[in-house]
């Protein structure tokens, strides 16, 4: 086969598969809508925020499940997990989790990590990044979309989202500019369909996984 032909290929088969993108969304989104109204947290509840900060870190390369069950031992033993008796169930988990768990602020001094009125997300992202342990770019991102996933412009740019958007098998590193452009990417998908950024990448992220994931795992969440 020739290098014209191959290449053909692989256009028609990346247009069909932002074709489906494009179903996807349109099928189903008021679902995500309701769905991100379920797990939108209450900005002054301390545990809630703290919740939303410990998912982020718990959830880097781990088993969405394996997550979910993190968390709910990590919120049982809140400022007092441990490994080696709790923590190392799950996997995904490293004991270097611990300590980014534990790092977290207890009570109402965790409040100081939500977003500022009119605070840029972009700013607010990287402000967690930044005084967050345990938060890459992308977990940032992530942090952040779950504190308001109805309106958050971010993406959480991961493993799914790569091999959608740069063809990536695995999960890889990228550097700030190849995300912000990815994330731009879905920025401009949102915009057709009037959602935030995260809402249509938690969209993208589903149909790329082939299944729905309510991210129902946070006290309250399930009403």
């Amino acid at each position: 086969m020739s290098q014209l032909a191959l290449g053909t290929i692989m256009e028609h088969s990346v247009r069909e598969r932002q074709r489906a993108i494009h179903r996807y969304i349109t099928l189903h989104r008021d679902t995500y809508r309701g769905m991100a109204t379920l797990i939108t947290p209450d900005p002054s509840n301390a545990s809630q925020v703290w919740a939303r900060l410990a998912f982020a870190i718990l959830s880097a390369n781990a088993p969405f499940e394996h997550a979910v069950g993190a968390l709910a031992y990590c919120a049982k033993h809140k400022g007092r997990v441990e490994w080696g008796t709790g923590l190392e169930r799950y996997a995904g988990m490293v004991p270097a989790k611990v300590d980014y768990v534990n790092a977290l602020p207890l009570g109402g001094t965790v409040l100081t990590l939500t977003r500022h009125e009119d605070e840029p997300w972009h700013d607010y992202r990287m402000r967690l990044y930044q005084d967050v342990a345990g938060l890459g770019l992308c977990k940032a991102s992530f942090a952040a979309a779950l504190m308001d996933p109805i309106e958050a412009d971010v993406a959480c740019v991961d493993t799914h989202i790569q091999r959608v958007y740069l063809g990536h098998r695995a999960f890889k590193a990228l550097n700030r500019a190849t995300y912000l452009e990815v994330e731009d990417q879905i920025r401009r998908v949102a915009r057709q369909y009037g959602l935030g950024t995260f809402l249509t990448q938690w969209l993208i992220w589903d149909h790329a996984r082939g299944r729905l994931t309510d991210h129902a795992v946070f006290p309250g969440a399930h009403k």
